[in-house]
């Protein structure tokens, strides 16, 4: 059964990607050791420390943030529950922040939400799903982890290979790398 969340799906293409999905991971980047150590790299109870960690293996330059700004990015990351992203809405005003740094962030300080990436929106989009990729809208990745975690529980039992990352990083790398 379809979930409500891929309402409109090409379902013939959603099947042709879960089952190419094992030869296509391989070449998509699941042997990245970089990505896998990260995983493992955020422990105890959350600090900057941690964001500057994520920070740097994304690519952002760490912001140097008033004590306010700070307790207010942690609380947020400290309250939200998987899958809502509403709370982010009011970190996306703060300078540097767009929804590709919080889903950095959320991704590997829950290790469940899912990385924003544009070729994956893409590929969604190709399944005839309205996957809108906007850095600057938190409700474009609300969207799109709605789509994954959708996508998650549509997979048939063999689609995703067993790999030791999340299977949101699994939906994205073979979304991002498929050919449809």
């Amino acid at each position: 059964m379809i979930p409500v969340s891929l309402f409109g799906i090409d379902t013939e293409k959603c099947e042709r990607f879960f089952s190419t999905l094992p030869q296509v991971l391989p070449g998509a980047g699941v042997n990245d050791y970089e990505y896998e150590s990260m995983l493992y790299k955020i422990e105890g109870d959350l600090s900057l420390e941690h964001l500057h960690i994520v920070d740097n293996w994304s690519g952002c330059s760490p912001s140097a943030w008033p004590e306010d700004v700070v307790q207010e990015i942690m609380a947020v990351l400290e309250v939200i529950k998987y899958p809502d992203v509403s709370l982010l809405e009011g970190l996306m005003t703060l300078d540097g922040i767009d929804a590709n740094r919080m889903s950095a962030w959320l991704h590997f300080l829950t290790n469940v939400y899912p990385l924003y990436d544009e070729d994956a929106c893409s590929a969604l989009r190709d399944f005839g799903l309205d996957c809108p990729y906007q850095p600057t809208d938190v409700a474009s990745y609300g969207v799109y982890v709605s789509l994954i975690e959708g996508l998650k529980e549509y997979a048939p039992a063999g689609a995703l290979p067993e790999y030791a990352l999340p299977r949101q990083r699994l939906l994205q790398l073979g979304l991002a790398a498929w050919q449809g």
